[in-house]
């Protein structure tokens, strides 16, 4: 049998051996936990990550614990790795944000020393380089993503990569029981991340949001993990929203979008570069950027004073895009596990308080790049 051109393409991005075809990359996560039998265990995750990955650890019947970030990287380091007591720790699940390359090499080392297995999340980093390696060459197993927005996006799907072919055999058994997408899970996903959008909006200002969380994830938890369907999507925009169409992955979109991979980090660089030379004449700034890495979206920084009265501004301005991703997780989880201590993550609420993330993917060209600097620019002329 003919190999499958995207689990070809996969194998040679990430030099993995074994390479299992996800309905997205957080049921990869879930599953993974749920084959290596951790139960109500402890697993470390950036306290900045995407929910869905706490959502993964919640429903494979493990404990999340939240490692701090360094505000100046958007990543978890040596040092905020240093402050964690939790004893005996099962797994921890590193991720790339924004594309920015994390230091897997030290936090391999970190983890390999006390017996904690390594789940990285590059599902933000498709054809980085991390430390000498391909992005999703690192840990015991790794997660790309090419879900909405993604640096390959077909709408839904993701993948687990592994060297360990009895892992890749036992995450595929416990897959083939969850549902395949369908109707009823756009559905869903399109009622959650309306929901969402508005809720983390102010759920630092108004602590008594979280208490909806229990109930949302009784909801829309299901959503962890799912299969695909063979029907295209069909892609649709809303401002501010992200919204899926009833259809499913298409294997010939996602293996054509591996192809042209290069070009896609390529245009993301030149757009990137654009963006860089707003530190020249305003007051914000980016992270720090190790070599290799790409940018998912441009994360720009800016004083607390200022980012919301701007993104308000880019999207008054028609730059609806624009976004604050991600919100530190230390509301949702105190919401959805109150019983677990509560942890302060000063590096994530800094980040989560200054982030703007504007686009560099393939829809928008170098005029319309332009046009979304110049509007940041002259939001600060007024000051």
């Amino acid at each position: 049998m003919a190999q499958n051109p995207s689990i070809f393409h996969l194998q040679r991005l990430s030099q993995r051996s074994h390479i299992v075809i996800t309905g997205r990359a957080a049921g990869a996560i879930w599953a993974t936990l749920k084959a290596l039998d951790f139960r109500d265990r402890w697993v470390l995750i950036p306290a900045n990550t995407c929910y869905i990955v706490l959502w993964a650890v919640l429903k494979s019947g493990n404990r999340p614990y939240l490692i701090d970030i360094d505000p100046h990287t958007g990543n978890i380091s040596p040092r905020t790795l240093s402050q964690c007591t939790i004893e005996n720790p099962a797994a921890i699940i590193p991720c790339h944000m924004y594309g920015l390359s994390a230091p897997m090499a030290e936090i391999s080392a970190w983890a390999k020393a006390r017996n904690i297995f390594v789940i990285e999340d590059a599902a933000l980093a498709l054809g980085a380089q991390v430390d000498g390696k391909p992005a999703g060459a690192w840990g015991e197993a790794s997660i790309f993503s090419f879900g909405h927005g993604k640096i390959i996006d077909t709408e839904i799907g993701g993948a687990l990569l592994t060297d360990d072919s009895n892992l890749a055999a036992e995450v595929e058994k416990i897959l083939a029981a969850v549902p395949a997408w369908s109707e009823y899970h756009a559905d869903l996903t399109n009622q959650w991340n309306a929901i969402y959008w508005a809720l983390h909006q102010f759920e630092a200002e108004n602590p008594r949001l979280g208490e909806l969380y229990p109930t949302l994830f009784e909801i829309y938890g299901e959503l962890v993990a799912y299969n695909l369907t063979p029907q295209p999507p069909l892609p649709e925009a809303f401002p501010s929203v992200i919204r899926i169409q009833r259809g499913g992955a298409n294997a010939s979109r996602l293996s054509n979008s591996l192809e042209n991979l290069n070009a896609n980090l390529q245009h993301r660089a030149k757009m990137a570069a654009i963006y860089d030379d707003l530190r020249e004449t305003c007051p914000v700034w980016t992270p720090e950027r190790p070599a290799g890495s790409i940018l998912w979206r441009y994360p720009l920084l800016v004083s607390e004073r200022h980012r919301d009265n701007l993104l308000q501004h880019l999207w008054e301005n028609g730059v609806h895009d624009a976004t604050r991703w991600y919100p530190p997780l230390r509301q949702m989880l105190s919401a959805l596990r109150p019983d677990l201590l509560p942890q302060e993550t000063p590096g994530a609420d800094r980040l989560g308080a200054e982030i703007i993330n504007l686009t560099v993917d393939e829809r928008v060209g170098e005029g319309v790049v332009r046009e979304i600097a110049r509007i940041v620019s002259a939001y600060f002329e007024k000051f």
